[in-house]
């Protein structure tokens, strides 16, 4: 009888697990090939053709990005049920508030949708007396457990940075989940 309340128990404690990591986005930084690409695999209702959940997902990117000011390009590819958005915004709650470049794919097939979040860097406006051209720096960079893990000044810079794009490509998970 212990035997099988202990199977019971870890049936449970394995479904549960599993439940949490299907809506867990995004915690850490992942570095693929030398460049930060988040990726995340989203289930959606099996009810729907593979057709239906593209046409939700263009008409969400039309509606959500078009027209932006913050949107530099947006592309549908029909044929292979995809959409591609590259835009920015701003991170609130970093020093110097940070504008956030990245580029983002999203794919539909009949078992869910994949989120890719890629090319991401980040400009801060001009220093007083320097160039007054923004300087741009990269994710990796940036965000990496590396590049966060710096000294001083500059390693709490780095970490509120990573903090604040987590938070923002979370938000756009929860967005894409809500979708489906």
């Amino acid at each position: 009888m212990k035997k099988y309340m202990f199977i019971v128990g870890v049936l449970i404690m394995g479904l549960s697990n599993m439940t949490a990591q299907v809506d867990a986005g995004f915690a850490t930084v992942p570095v693929v090939n030398g460049k930060v690409v988040f990726e995340q695999f989203i289930l959606t209702d099996q009810g729907l053709s593979a057709n239906q959940k593209y046409a939700i997902l263009q008409k969400w990117v039309k509606d959500k990005y078009t027209g932006s000011p913050l949107v530099s390009s947006i592309r549908f590819d029909d044929k292979n049920q995809s959409a591609t958005v590259s835009a920015k915004t701003e991170l609130t709650g970093v020093p110097e508030n940070p504008v956030m470049n990245y580029r983002f794919d999203l794919s539909v097939a009949s078992a869910g949708c994949v989120l890719v979040v890629r090319d991401i860097t980040y400009q801060s406006a001009p220093k007083q007396g320097a160039s007054s051209f923004p300087k741009t720096i990269t994710a990796e960079q940036t965000i990496t457990d590396q590049a966060v893990s710096a000294p001083g000044e500059e390693g709490k810079i780095r970490s509120g940075t990573r903090k604040a794009t987590l938070s923002f490509l979370n938000s756009l998970y929860k967005e894409v989940l809500g979708l489906f």
